[in-house]
């Protein structure tokens, strides 16, 4: 086979690449997303301790310094286990329990008091100081990019933003006066304490709970909404990758912005190329299975990027060889002398490769190309679940018996002179490629009833 590097070489290429991260499904990356995004919120909920830690330090007095100060280690060995837990098969279970001691350790911290637990509660109350760090909480898990770690952190804190009403409500029962409040039980005594924001206790603690819905609510429509744009773009960055197998890039890019072209049922002239390795298969039955497909992959790697290079699309892969079209699914002007000189630029490249190869003692191959220009029908054959865009019709009949008529005529490649004359319409083409060409006449061509004019293609003369 004509190929620059040995089949040990190309395997060993082949297998670095398979180590390459492959195009995943969009749920994997998500998940990818979501992993990532624990490590995220686990450096920023380290970054947002150590932030509190210097705020503590400067403003808290020396009696609740040690609590605030175990408070914030506890929250950041959470953090680590929530983190830690990310890819379990309890993840969310993990979660739901971190969450849970998230909460309490910031509601605990916030009432923990410096002398009374009871006349603490209700200054914290007042201040709102569990609220709001609480609010800070379930933004932060959006960082983890996960809806549900969102709705976790938001359904733990409004749960203990209840037991924390409680508390309080069960603290103002035991204060008998508050700063010159005198108050009738302790309802009223909370009553008094946000009389001047002419609100009811209840309804105090009813907005806050509210508010924590609701900002559960939109941080998790966010995620969910760019969670989407991730699915979104991930599926088109694999539909164009899927394209560009067989697709130059440009080609490729614009059928990604309208797939209906490939849906499309049209005839059309174009160019069709038909490649294959002289006398691999002898070769490939000596070789092991994996030399075999390491061997072929190089090959195709080699000769692939010539063809989109001029413009054309792979239509199959056949074995060692393939078939390409020229004017599929967009037609041009150029097709046929794209087709030609793509024909051309694979022979010259094979054959210095093969020439090499033989000068140095190694043994080769060199390949025979098949090209015709006519009339081709296009579009997806297969079953719903397995459709295959290809190009029919009896010029693609004739360009594979070229292929294998080169064999017979000791030539590198066989071309239409219908081929030949749709390139020339473009464009003179190189008088050393001219040179090259030699006409064979009419021939019979198996499967076709009047015979093909046909033109050989010479191969160079070894240096």
């Amino acid at each position: 086979m004509s190929v620059e590097r040995s089949p040990e070489a190309a395997m060993a290429d082949e297998a670095g690449r398979s180590d390459r991260p492959a195009r995943t499904g969009w749920r994997e990356r998500l998940h990818e997303e979501e992993l990532s995004g624990f490590a995220f919120a686990f450096k920023a909920r380290a970054i947002a301790l150590a932030a509190i830690a210097i705020w503590i330090a400067l403003s808290t007095s020396w009696a609740r310094l040690p609590i605030l100060a175990a408070a914030l280690a506890v929250l950041f060995l959470v953090g680590w286990l929530a983190f830690a837990g990310r890819n379990g098969r309890h993840v969310l279970a993990i979660q739901g329990l971190c969450a849970a001691v998230d909460v309490a350790v910031i509601l605990l911290a916030s009432h923990f008091p410096e002398d009374d637990w009871y006349d603490w509660a209700l200054q914290t109350w007042v201040r709102r100081s569990g609220f709001l760090y609480l609010l800070a909480y379930v933004a932060a898990s959006a960082l983890t990019f996960s809806v549900k770690v969102v709705l976790i952190a938001g359904a733990a804190a409004c749960v203990g933003k209840i037991v924390s009403f409680a508390f309080v409500v069960h603290a103002a029962e035991r204060v008998d006066s508050f700063r010159g409040f005198v108050a009738r039980d302790g309802f009223d005594l909370l009553r008094q304490l946000v009389q001047l924001h002419n609100i009811d206790p209840l309804l105090f603690m009813v907005n806050q709970l509210v508010i924590l819905g609701v900002v559960t609510g939109l941080i998790a429509a966010a995620i969910w909404r760019a969670r989407r744009h991730v699915e979104r773009a991930v599926m088109a960055e694999a539909e164009r990758a899927n394209l560009g197998r067989y697709f130059s890039p440009n080609v490729a890019a614009r059928l990604a912005r309208d797939v209906r072209a490939l849906e499309a049922r049209h005839a059309q002239d174009a160019a069709v190329m038909f490649l294959d390795v002289v006398g691999a298969t002898r070769r490939m039955e000596v070789a092991t299975p994996e030399l075999v497909i390491a061997a072929v992959r190089a090959f195709h790697r080699r000769v692939v990027p010539m063809v989109f290079r001029h413009n054309g699309t792979v239509d199959k892969f056949l074995g060692d060889g393939l078939m390409a079209v020229f004017g599929a699914p967009e037609k041009t002007a150029d097709d046929a002398r794209d087709a030609l000189l793509c024909a051309v630029e694979i022979l010259d490249d094979i054959d210095s490769v093969h020439n090499r190869r033989l000068a140095v003692g190694k043994r080769s191959s060199t390949v025979g190309v098949g090209i015709h220009y006519g009339p081709v029908i296009q579009g997806n054959v297969g079953i719903a679940d397995r459709l295959e865009f290809t190009t029919l019709g009896d010029t693609v009949n004739v360009a594979s018996r070229l292929e294998h008529m080169t064999r017979e005529h000791d030539a590198g490649i066989l071309l239409s002179r219908e081929l030949l004359a749709a390139a020339e319409r473009s464009g003179p083409l190189p008088a050393e490629l001219r040179a090259r060409c030699r006409d064979l006449g009419p021939l019979a061509i198996a499967g076709h009833e009047a015979p093909i004019h046909v033109i050989a293609i010479d191969r160079r003369p070894s240096p």
